[in-house]
């Protein structure tokens, strides 16, 4: 387990189909063995339910013999504005997860449009975590400090060179062609000087 801080994102659900599924996307504190975050429950079959809660809590650890692993206690309440509110409480919790947090089973209960629904010994999974890639840009220097020390100087030689190098560097850059048309058009009006 983490020390410190760290999120998890936990889907609780059973292989039944049409039957609610509940995410939890929560940040642990394990120094204050306090959890906060965000409780959804989705269920596409009739009647459909759409259920937000931020949600709040605690957790403990449990050995349950001197050569087993611990397990996770995890105990969440929840409501539609957070722990400070005065709204009545609409989520609660009770789940045992192993101390990875990547597994378990919880019952849990949420009100929605007025009226309790309760869900009995569900498992309790990790979501697959979703690796974003990051989209390769070209990088582009910013040659404006060049052109206008070439300008301020009257320097073509200077001005001519920066915007070559610009131009082999964004040749396939549409959305700057504008741009060094008009550097080359400020090159031809220096050099008519």
């Amino acid at each position: 387990m983490s020390i410190g801080l760290f999120h998890t994102r936990l889907i609780v659900r059973n292989d039944l189909l049409g039957a609610p599924v509940l995410t939890l996307d929560l940040v642990v504190n394990t120094v204050s063995k306090k959890v906060s975050g965000v409780a959804s429950v989705f269920q596409s079959t009739w009647p459909p339910v759409n259920f937000h809660a931020r949600v709040w809590g605690n957790y403990s650890q449990l050995k349950l013999a001197p050569s087993a692993e611990h397990h996770i206690i995890l105990d969440l309440a929840g409501s539609p504005s957070g722990p400070l509110s005065q709204i009545a409480q609409t989520f609660h919790l009770k789940g045992l997860l192993g101390d990875d947090w990547a597994s378990g089973f919880a019952d849990y209960r949420y009100d929605y449009d007025g009226q309790w629904n309760a869900v009995r010994h569900v498992a309790m999974h990790q979501a697959p975590t979703v690796e974003v890639k990051p989209v390769p840009h070209p990088h582009i220097p910013l040659y404006a400090v060049a052109v206008q020390q070439a300008q301020a100087g009257g320097d073509v030689a200077q001005l001519k060179t920066v915007v070559q190098q610009a131009e082999q560097q964004v040749a396939h850059e549409g959305a700057l062609r504008s741009a060094l048309e008009q550097l080359n058009a400020e090159i031809t009006r220096l050099e008519a000087r």
